[in-house]
């Protein structure tokens, strides 16, 4: 079948223009795109095939088939609510909105409507969450105890060069630092991997930057979940300019049956997973290492096949009336379980979900 159309509202979200990147890479799916922008620079850089001077002309003369908005968390709601109103899905690059609020009246709009919408948490595509999933789902871990996550990466003053990031470090625009930024990923992985729900948290932040910005460079959190096992979460904008990797992370989880461990788990290439198991199945080989091999795609948001194969399924099911791998209750969770963290670190008490 022919691809659909593309409505591309905005180009200031962090990702917006390796979003424009992977589009092109699935012309069988983005036939083509219709872009909302006045500024000539970033219309140029763009390179879209039909481009409007704001939302409602698109909407109309281009008649999309699905919408993604690209604007700052703080911008997204009015866009995406017209959107939804106009029947056509979203598409919301992370975290969505800088509230919870926010990111609740868009889905209310989805719902009234009939459409469905997503955000960018790629990595419940990665082979890696696949197999860490069904591991937990299996009992090869046996009853999850707890787990620990590491997410070390470059510091405001790198990041804040980049005036497409730069933005993030004001509260009132993206609704937190590190934590509610990239921290999300993992919030996000937790529940998708252990299938379980964040009941409550308890968290520190802190703030070392020393430039412009009042957000936390720096978060520990305790995650409580619905069956009682316990975690860690530690995320923090530490690393100088210059260092060969932009990425630290690692994710590891411990059971009554045994253990399992990723590194890298965000942020580099062919990441490797051990794994020791007590489950009969694993008598033969107890102990196991999974190197993988990414298919490298450079143009692709991420650098791999991955967000290319994200890309395109979430397209073709959103357009459809599906529910996408990540849906708007899983944005919605996400934000509320950070927001819950910077209630505690504010409060210097466990907050209740």
């Amino acid at each position: 079948m022919a691809g659909y159309k593309i409505g591309f509202v905005g180009t200031t979200a962090p990702h917006s223009f390796m979003f424009l990147d992977t589009l092109r890479l699935i012309p069988d799916t983005a036939a083509s795109i219709a872009l909302v922008e006045t500024d000539p620079a970033r219309i140029a850089k763009a390179a879209a095939d039909e481009v409007y001077p704001d939302l409602d002309s698109m909407l109309s003369e281009a008649k999309p088939d699905i919408c993604f908005v690209m604007v700052p968390t703080s911008e997204v709601e009015a866009p995406a609510i017209r959107c939804a109103e106009a029947g056509l899905p979203l598409v919301i690059d992370k975290h969505v909105a800088n509230t919870s609020d926010g990111i609740r009246r868009i889905m209310a709009a989805c719902e009234a409507n009939g459409v469905k919408m997503t955000t960018g948490y790629t990595w419940r595509y990665s082979p890696v969450v696949q197999q860490m999933r069904q591991w937990v789902a299996d009992g090869v871990l046996g009853k999850v105890f707890c787990f620990d996550i590491r997410m070390v990466t470059t510091s405001a003053e790198v990041r804040t060069q980049d005036p497409q990031f730069a933005w993030l470090f004001e509260r009132e625009r993206s609704g937190g630092g590190i934590l509610i930024w990239l921290g999300c990923h993992f919030v996000d992985m937790v529940r998708f991997i252990l299938g379980r729900e964040v009941v409550a948290v308890s968290a520190i932040t802190s703030r070392l930057t020393e430039v412009k910005s009042d957000v936390e460079d720096v978060a520990s959190v305790s995650l409580l979940l619905d069956d009682g096992s316990v975690g860690s979460l530690h995320c923090s904008y530490v690393m100088p300019g210059g260092m060969s990797s932009a990425y630290d992370t690692s994710f590891a989880i411990w059971g009554s049956g045994g253990d399992v461990s990723w590194a890298p788990a965000l942020g580099g290439q062919n990441p490797t997973l051990r794994i020791r198991s007590a489950h009969p199945d694993w008598a033969r080989s107890p102990e196991r290492t999974v190197q993988y091999q990414d298919k490298l795609v450079p143009k692709a948001y991420g650098g791999t096949q991955l967000a290319v194969d994200y890309f395109r399924d979430m397209i073709h099911r959103l357009v459809a009336g599906e529910d996408h791998i990540v849906t708007g209750d899983d944005a919605l969770k996400v934000v509320e379980i950070c927001e819950g963290a910077y209630r505690s670190a504010e409060t210097g008490q466990r907050v209740e979900l």
